[in-house]
């Protein structure tokens, strides 16, 4: 078995990807990891198509140019919109996204019958996770929900506030009645929302952390590939933000679950 140690480069719209770091880090400790969140921008769930594809062009490049060995889209928006983009415009890169491993960790379930996906707004539109699921299992009953105001209330902090349990209980608590057996939190910003979420659905809901269903995912596609990291020791990580939010290390902190010690500030390129 060949390996490959050249860095993972993961990238999202701000700091909802470091969930998936944090996974990565956990699954995956050897691993080098270049990680980039575009908080001049964030949320990218409420922008239009283009801006979206424009915005994920210039991420990819970030990464690219710094030799990464795969670029996980760790931004559901991104994933969901512009992934054909991105293998078009650089056939020779491996991208992960974060909907495929989402969508794998579904079709894994046994006996599912009916399903929630909570995502933003662009995410739910595109009909991607839908249409990928009903493509190998056409009898799973399918709901989505857009829950604009999660990302927002993660980003500030905010995510034990009374207030997120009110807007949760907005979003999802009239899918008691269809008692889903699954619900997907289709945006890497909601597992820090997960045990909110848990307190409105019912009981027996079953709900998948899209940031560890990607982690597995993302391992698996690295060991078909012979592209694991042959170190045995702790992977570096690099962080890098568009702007650096007032909270940042206090709210990256509370996502990696661990203290980052530093990160860079940086211009994306404009990529035509």
């Amino acid at each position: 078995m060949s390996f490959d140690n050249r860095p993972i480069g993961v990238f999202d719209s701000g700091l909802g990807g470091l969930t998936v770091v944090k996974a990565l880090k956990e699954q995956l400790s050897g691993e080098d990891i270049i990680y980039l969140g575009d908080t001049a921008r964030v949320p990218y769930g409420s922008r239009s198509k283009d801006t979206i594809l424009q915005y994920a062009l210039e991420d990819a490049w970030f990464l690219i140019q710094r030799q990464v060995k795969c670029i996980v889209i760790a931004c559901n928006t991104v994933a969901s919109m512009a992934l054909p983009t991105l293998q078009k415009k650089w056939p020779d890169q491996l991208f992960i996204s974060v909907v495929e491993a989402g969508v794998e960790a579904v079709l894994q379930q046994k006996d599912l019958e009916r399903f929630l996906l909570l995502g933003t707004h662009a995410t739910v539109n595109s009909d991607r996770y839908r249409a990928m699921i009903h493509e190998k299992a056409p009898q799973i009953s399918f709901y989505a929900q857009a829950c604009p105001l999660f990302v927002p209330l993660v980003e500030e902090g905010m995510q034990d506030h009374a207030v997120s349990l009110t807007i949760a209980k907005e979003y999802v608590s009239k899918y008691a009645e269809i008692n889903p057996q699954l619900c997907l939190l289709g945006c890497t910003h909601y597992p820090l929302l997960k045990n909110t979420i848990k307190k409105v659905l019912p009981e027996n809901t079953k709900v998948i952390d899209s940031a560890e269903a990607s982690a597995k995912f993302i391992y698996q596609k690295l060991y078909e590939t012979n592209q694991l990291a042959s170190k045995g020791v702790e992977g570096r990580k690099q962080f890098f933000v568009t702007d650096m939010p007032f909270s940042f290390f206090q709210i990256a902190n509370h996502f990696m679950g661990t203290e980052i010690e530093s990160v860079e500030k940086v211009q994306l390129e404009m990529i035509l």
